[in-house]
């Protein structure tokens, strides 16, 4: 029995629509920066502007999405970065915001000035990016790792209905205009969906000594080889709780880390763990031997520690480790 026209009639227009919207996929991405980059397993690079509600300053963020790795490292450049001559980044962003007037625009004018810096610093090739995204984060207090923030922000962002009729609406006027800038950023959030919380990358850019060096762990596709060496730590305990920092440092141990020191550090409500050689792997291991869920890992690079980890412990510890959150070594 033949199956009725007007059956047969409505499968070929489906299949037409689907061939019609690959197709249209396929234009779309054509020129696409972002998806030519995960063709390619390169690097791309976005700038990020945090903004805590409020705040008279934003932060400033260089955002590298890793396509091979599935990893976003964030990378946080402090008011203090030296630009050209003796300017600033933050004195670059005030002063562009008195000519202008406009928040956006001075924001755009300070990331291409940190840009150049960059570049100059940077042993990697490094264009500055033309992606930018803008992105709420909580109000910081001096404990607070910028990057940190961002790189959640820029990863909860891809759960929010309203980020994303904001993109499509964004990337259906771009394709109109042939300006394929708002597809970036939309199948960048796509990506982001994709990448788990343990793959983002965060860190703080350090003086240009030791700039070169993080800048082209970060932007290259190849990792670092590991020396095989054991991570050496110090834990530095600012929880409030006696004895914290020894039961901390027996389950650094366990976990291979070799714990050099101990001491005190100011009372602090978050624990850390610092990367201070500019091997995010390092933090990262001795973050997962402590066995402390609420730990945050972040690269601040400085040789002066002579550890390659500082494990800075606060009262989200102490009570992971009241409710079991970590087992008793």
């Amino acid at each position: 029995m033949e199956p009725p026209r007007r059956a047969v009639t409505a499968e070929r227009a489906l299949a037409a629509a689907a061939l019609a919207a690959c197709l249209g996929a396929a234009w779309a991405e054509h020129g696409s920066e972002f998806a030519a980059r995960v063709r390619q397993a390169k690097p791309w690079p976005a700038w990020v502007e945090a903004r805590p509600p409020g705040a008279a300053l934003p932060s400033f963020h260089l955002a590298v999405y890793d396509p091979m790795r599935r990893r976003l490292s964030v990378l946080h450049l402090p008011g203090e970065t030296r630009l050209e001559g003796r300017r600033t980044l933050e004195r670059a962003y005030r002063e562009a915001l008195k000519a202008s007037g406009d928040p956006s625009s001075a924001a755009r004018a300070a990331e291409d000035l940190a840009g150049r810096r960059l570049s100059e610093l940077s042993p990697e090739s490094f264009a500055a990016p033309t992606a930018r995204l803008l992105v709420v984060v909580p109000a910081l207090s001096n404990e607070d790792e910028p990057a940190l923030e961002a790189a959640r922000a820029l990863k909860d962002r891809a759960r929010s209905l309203r980020v994303w009729l904001g993109l499509l609406g964004q990337t259906g006027r771009g394709l109109l205009r042939a300006d394929r800038s708002g597809l970036d950023l939309f199948l960048f959030a796509l990506e982001m969906r994709r990448v788990p919380v343990e793959r983002l990358e965060s860190a703080r850019l350090p003086g240009d000594a030791a700039a070169a060096s993080l800048l082209g762990r970060l932007l290259s596709n190849d990792l670092p080889p590991s020396d095989g060496k054991a991570t050496t730590a110090e834990v530095l305990n600012g929880s409030g709780k006696v004895g914290l920092a020894s039961r901390a440092s027996k389950m650094l141990r366990l976990g291979g880390v070799d714990v050099m020191a101990m001491g005190a550090a100011r009372e602090r409500a978050r624990t850390l763990v610092y990367d201070r050689v500019g091997d995010f792997r390092r933090a990262a291991g001795a973050r997962e031997a402590l066995g402390c869920p609420p730990a945050r890992a972040v690269t601040r690079v400085d040789p002066s520690r002579a550890v390659d980890v500082s494990v800075e412990l606060g009262r989200d510890c102490a009570e992971a480790f009241e409710r079991g959150g970590a087992a008793e070594p």
